[in-house]
């Protein structure tokens, strides 16, 4: 049986990174992820490899997707594991910054999804990450709320277009996950945390659960829960 090929968006660091290595571990998977941290794509693919894509350009994301589409003519799965944060008061927010992370965490995964559907079957899963603020807001973190309350509203939606199909569509409402997107921010315990390399634990097994049924949506929390 030929390898299942499935793709990390967003594998350069944290969830994404961590999901990329699980998934390496598995002789039945080919995976490969996507970042600004990755290496050029030359040739032909190498499992486990994280290849270079400036999620924030448009034109990077039409490239990587044409050549990625020549070397796979079925894609297994997809995690949207990319985006940043955007952590301040309203009244100091600058248009530019807020257009630079509406692209990464909401504009990225649905030109993403656009280009690589096609390719995908009865049995395949669409996960998308989002967060605990893509359900609640927080004080200070408007645009991200914005940004991840827009990506589960994506998945919704497509759901919807591709239940007809088989394909499966997971939102994933994480909580705090110990990864960079914390660095430099008080008043908050990493040790608190659910480790990245536990996250992609529970993330790796949604893709191999049976086709049968799909987990729409999914609540992720740490024991303390929402810090």
């Amino acid at each position: 049986m030929e390898p299942k090929n499935i793709l990390v968006v967003g594998a350069g660091s944290g969830i994404g990174r961590s999901l990329l290595e699980k998934l390496n571990t598995n002789p039945g998977y080919f995976p490969i992820g996507i970042s600004r941290r990755g290496v050029t794509l030359e040739g032909n693919l190498e499992r486990g490899s994280n290849y270079f894509c400036d999620l924030g350009d448009q034109n990077q994301i039409l490239k990587f997707t044409s050549s990625l589409l020549q070397s796979w003519k079925e894609i297994h799965a997809i995690y949207f594991a990319s985006g940043d944060g955007l952590f301040l008061k309203i009244e100091d927010l600058e248009w530019e910054d807020l257009q630079k992370h509406l692209t990464l965490n909401l504009s990225a995964p649905i030109l993403l999804t656009s280009k690589l559907l096609p390719s995908m079957k009865k049995g395949s899963l669409l996960c998308y990450i989002s967060s605990t603020a893509g359900r609640q807001g927080f004080p200070e973190s408007s645009p991200y709320c914005a940004s991840k309350h827009g990506l589960a509203g994506f998945a919704k939606a497509i759901r919807e277009e591709v239940k007809g199909r088989g394909i499966r569509v997971t939102t994933v409402y994480a909580g705090a996950i110990d990864t960079p997107i914390w660095d430099g921010r008080e008043g908050f315990k990493r040790e608190d945390m659910i480790p990245a390399s536990d996250a992609a634990i529970f993330l790796e097994s949604l893709y191999s659960l049976p086709a049968s049924f799909n987990q729409d949506e999914i609540l992720f929390l740490p024991p303390k829960g929402v810090l």
